[in-house]
């Protein structure tokens, strides 16, 4: 009795649609009753991937577990559709039926009508593996094409879910719960001066899970940071393959033709303002020249990013020795280049001679100042209040209704000029001529339109900062004047232009501050007098 051949066959679907994994099943059965018409054969297995891309082997688990079955001699002969369903990458094609041949396994592809066992077969099959490459490119184009028709429509791909946004049926809907983290988020490290570590530390100590109910990490902040989802804009493709044989995404630049990053401008409801937006992108990229620079933000201390040289414009920031019981602040320039002025080769000039200053100096100033503000506070709530007077008459109003209005006029002007142009009642000179004209106005207009609703919202935050100052100012208790929190709230800036004097910033408030002060030192207890000489609102 002569031994049976045996045969197991290959089904592939690129995707997990209704009617493919359909043609997917009707694949199995065809092969099933196939095979076992066939006397001389034995059914070893029908193989197969669904919702799986050919282009690559790698995780398609099917066909990799049939090719282990094949080494470990299961199988004698492979039969397949065609060359597109056991592969798109005429390498792979070529090595994995190479590799069988070697082992005396040949392969059928039933549409084609070629056979590996046969002479010519793997030159007919480098020539369908081509086509089925070349193909497989194709139609990566026309997907591209459709994907990006869509994303300029505003349509949401490839996001099934963003901390504080849902995506229902193509658009991002807010989730309020998280999107309070969100705003939270945006608040500490930009108005607080926290980090990304110091933020996820909070949230995770606060029991608040991420999507995936794990730890917060200083990634997943400055994620968040950084997506401008937030802002109302989406923008899409921010990974791309650079071809139809590549395996791993790469981060979008923007420098793809072919994968072009396409945002829409408030496309959705925003969580946060795009002045917070703007502010935060800027305070980003603060933060990140500091880092390259060898600078890092701070937010150990209440006065932590907010010191500047008055010299030099460099950051004054902790230079204490761990000896120390006290902290002093120091300008970072002296630090990395010393206290000469002069010219480096690259033509910038270094060194600065500004001294550092004692940290029990800024926080008897601070007490000063708000014992100052407190006794001042009638005349310097009236100076704000008129600050808010001259902020809303310098801002000409603008009828954000109207401007959308004739915007919309405009455009559907464009679409009746397209129309009469198929009814062939103009030409198409006539028509490039009227959408140009309209195009530019419905720019302008959307330009005015985009100007004001920035200027609100700027004037919205500033009087909101204005008046949360004036609250401070009036709750203001004798306790509080000795509260490093509550000078950490306060104060916007501390610039110290040389020692003995400084210019402070309140947050809220329109004037600054004119300070200055001397101090009493002994060999070895170092400081032990401090007086604030003067404290004086500039224009008050």
């Amino acid at each position: 009795m002569y031994s049976k051949i045996k045969v197991a066959a290959y089904c592939r679907v690129s995707t997990d649609f209704s009617d493919q994994l359909n043609s997917l099943s009707t694949q199995r059965n065809y092969f099933n009753e196939y095979i076992n018409n066939h006397d001389e054969w034995e059914l070893v297995e029908i193989y197969y991937d669904e919702g799986i891309t050919g282009t690559s082997t790698k995780h398609r688990e099917g066909f990799n577990r049939m090719i282990a079955d094949c080494e470990a001699g299961k199988i004698h002969l492979i039969l397949t559709k065609e060359v597109s369903r056991f592969a798109r990458n005429t390498i792979d094609t070529l090595t994995y039926t190479r590799k069988l041949s070697d082992l005396g396994i040949g392969v059928i592809f039933m549409n084609d009508g070629i056979d590996t066992r046969d002479k010519d077969g793997e030159l007919r099959l480098s020539i369908m593996a081509s086509i089925a490459q070349e193909e497989s490119r194709k139609i990566s184009e026309r997907v591209k094409w459709g994907m990006k028709r869509r994303m300029e429509n505003g349509v949401v791909l490839g996001c099934g879910r963003i901390y504080g946004f849902k995506v229902v049926d193509g658009k991002l809907e807010i989730v309020p719960d998280e999107a309070e983290i969100v705003k939270e988020i945006f608040h500490q490290y930009l108005y607080d001066g926290k980090g990304s570590t110091r933020i996820a530390k909070d949230l995770t100590e606060r029991g608040i899970p991420t999507l995936n109910n794990r730890i917060w990490s200083p990634q997943h902040v400055l994620k968040i940071l950084a997506n401008d989802k937030y802002v109302g804009d989406l923008t899409q493709w921010k990974f791309y393959k650079p071809n139809v044989l590549a395996e791993r995404r790469i981060p979008n630049k923007g420098d793809c033709p072919d994968s072009p990053l396409i945002t829409v401008k408030d496309h959705h409801e925003a969580i946060i303002s795009r002045e917070i937006w703007d502010a935060t992108q800027q305070e980003l990229e603060r933060r990140g020249k500091l880092t390259r620079e060898g600078r890092k933000h701070s937010k150990s201390y209440w006065f932590s990013g907010k010191c500047k040289c008055g010299k030099c414009g460099f950051s004054y920031i902790n230079a204490s020795s761990s000896s120390h019981d006290y902290r002093y602040l120091g300008c970072r320039n002296r630090q990395l280049n010393g206290k000469d002025v002069r010219t480096a080769p690259t033509g910038e000039v270094i060194g600065c001679d500004n001294h550092s200053v004692d940290e029990r100096i800024l926080s008897l100033a601070m007490k000063t100042l708000l014992e100052y503000v407190k006794d001042l506070r009638k005349p310097i709530e009236a100076e704000m209040v008129e600050e808010i007077q001259q902020m809303q008459t310098s801002i000409t109003a603008v009828d954000m209704t109207s401007l959308k209005a004739d915007i919309d006029k405009l455009k559907s002007k464009r679409l009746k000029a397209v129309d009469l142009m198929l009814e062939g009642l103009i030409s198409k000179e006539a028509l490039k001529e009227q959408t140009d004209f309209y195009d530019k106005e419905i720019s302008a207009l959307t330009e005015k339109l985009s100007i004001s609703q920035d200027i609100s919202s700027k004037f919205k935050k500033q009087t909101q900062t204005i008046h949360k100052a004036i609250e401070k100012i009036r709750s203001l208790s004798d306790g509080d004047l000795e509260s490093t929190e509550l000078y950490g709230e306060m104060l916007q800036q501390a610039i110290f232009p040389e020692y003995g004097q400084m210019k402070v910033y309140l947050c809220g408030m329109p004037c600054a501050f004119d300070i200055a002060y001397s101090v009493k030192k002994a060999p070895r207890i170092g400081i032990y007098d401090i007086t604030i000489e003067k404290c004086e609102a500039e224009g008050l």
